[in-house]
């Protein structure tokens, strides 16, 4: 009598026990190579945390967009536990994410050997896993926007359970980094799309009034929040990447309304339309295409060759993005967009983590363009 090998050890499982292996081997060497970051950006959300503690409020109203880091490691200093607790918890959130991600692209796909490939892909972008031994507010947003989007692309109808789930992670999304407000739109468009595929039109077109002044309301109050956030000065300086000046006298622009706001972001916009257009396509050109001037060759072409694979993949399938999963599509593509508006009116991050923080959007949509394309000669060979 033959026995089945156990399900764990099956070959048909080895693919994804490689991927494991490979996963698991980059953590121990990202812990080996940098330990816990605790410095540079780190320092705000320690010093937050302590004066959290402290006072039990946030010293201005923005870190309420970061919450989450400073909550963590206000819990670690009052506990007296040590922030490597911080560190395992943000490995074990990303490889949650990353079996997300797996599942993810075998849903779309239907195919086990894309979702792997896609996945090894994923994994071996280095700069963006490398932020699991960082304070910072990164990998959690990462790891929490996979397991969302997986989550959402998985409901199969709106249920009171499934709509209270996507409102609790929206709000989770939004005060662990201040981008998160951009899912809410996202996820806005996918369920209309989804589940309303042909009234999606007539209910965006009835509903776009309230969905605006709901999003002018949020963008406002983010915006308005005080701290760090400061929407007038990447023009007075023309920064292109943030907090680098690339003129050496600043221009004198008055705003006659709250400048941290929508108006003056649409003040600036229509009273300094050069100075804004000739911005915006640097910072454009600085977002999408990934390499900076400060960075070493080999990291110049490895992100660019990693992100133009992609953008050529996506591009490749252009005419065929929306012949299924459209409601995916969407939400990815509106996700990308917000991200590439709000470097347009402020500035790109120096290390591309806005860019990073859409890395598996991209993947995804490279995903669907690949396998719409593929789905698409395959039933030409069928016909012929």
């Amino acid at each position: 009598m033959k026995y089945k090998s156990s399900s764990i050890l099956n070959q048909k499982n080895y693919p994804i026990i490689a991927l494991g292996i490979i996963w698991l081997f980059m953590q121990c060497f990202f812990l080996w190579q940098n330990g816990i970051v605790s410095n540079q950006e780190a320092i705000k959300y320690i010093n937050e945390a302590n004066h959290f503690l402290k006072t039990g409020t946030f010293s201005t109203g923005n870190f309420l967009f970061y919450s989450t880091q400073i909550l963590l490691i206000a819990f670690c200093i009052k506990l007296k536990i040590n922030f490597l607790f911080i560190v395992i918890l943000q490995i074990l959130i990303n490889g949650i994410s990353i079996i997300c991600f797996y599942k993810i692209v075998k849903n779309i796909s239907q195919n086990k050997w894309i979702a792997w490939f896609s996945t090894f892909y994923f994994l071996i972008f280095y700069y963006y896993h490398l932020f699991n031994t960082y304070l910072f507010t990164e990998s959690l947003f990462f790891s929490f926007s996979v397991i969302y989007t997986y989550f959402l692309f998985s409901v199969e109808k709106i249920t009171l359970k499934n709509g209270i789930f996507i409102f609790l992670f929206l709000i989770l999304l939004y005060v662990t980094r201040p981008t998160g407000i951009f899912f809410i739109p996202a996820t806005y468009l996918f369920l209309i799309i989804k589940f309303y595929p042909k009234q999606a039109f007539k209910i965006i077109a009835v509903s776009s009034i309230f969905a605006l002044a709901g999003l002018f309301f949020l963008f406002n109050f983010s915006l308005g929040s005080g701290g760090e956030f400061d929407f007038l000065l990447p023009y007075l300086d023309e920064r292109i990447i943030c907090g680098v000046s690339t003129i050496s006298t600043a221009h004198h622009i008055s705003i006659p309304v709250e400048k941290n706001s929508i108006q003056g972001l649409f003040y600036i916009i229509t009273h300094h339309f050069d100075l804004f257009f000739s911005l915006s396509m640097k910072r454009l050109s600085a977002f999408f295409g990934v390499s900076r001037t400060y960075y070493s060759l080999f990291h110049n072409i490895f992100v660019s060759v990693y992100f133009y694979f992609i953008y050529l993949v996506i591009l490749a399938g252009i005419k065929n993005l929306f012949k299924k999963n459209k409601a995916e599509v969407w939400f990815l593509i509106t996700n990308i967009a917000f991200m590439a508006i709000t470097v347009a009116l402020s500035c790109d991050e120096w290390n591309n983590r806005f860019l990073f923080s859409v890395l598996p959007c991209f993947l995804l949509l490279a995903v669907i363009s690949f396998n719409n394309s593929k789905n698409k000669i395959n039933a030409g060979k069928s016909y012929h």
